[in-house]
């Protein structure tokens, strides 16, 4: 196996059934990693989700995230542009409850 079938391999073992929560992103089901901030899962008010970037090619604030029965946004701070971390193979997207939209 050279590194690059390696890379496919282990991408498709974290974002498999078995390892990954299944999440709506924008209507559409995908496999992610929820990471909730400060508090618990039912308490958090931001987390971050680790997605791939083959299954959420251009995140945008505001897209819309459901994990189990709560609603997520991407989130954006009103002083700058929204801060997404990608690898080139997944994107590390923060995500708020119960946010106002900015206005523009």
């Amino acid at each position: 196996m050279n590194l690059a079938d390696a890379k496919v391999y282990a991408m498709d073992v974290l974002f498999s059934a078995d390892h990954a929560d299944l999440i709506t992103y924008n209507g559409s089901p995908i496999y992610g990693h929820i990471t909730y901030g400060g508090r618990n899962a039912p308490t958090a008010k931001h987390a971050t989700l680790t997605v791939r970037v083959s299954d959420v090619p251009d995140p945008q604030y505001r897209d819309t995230v459901i994990v189990g029965s709560t609603t997520w946004r991407v989130f954006q701070d009103q002083s700058q542009d929204v801060i997404i971390a990608g690898d080139g193979l997944t994107w590390e997207i923060p995500l708020i409850r119960d946010e106002k939209p900015r206005a523009f």
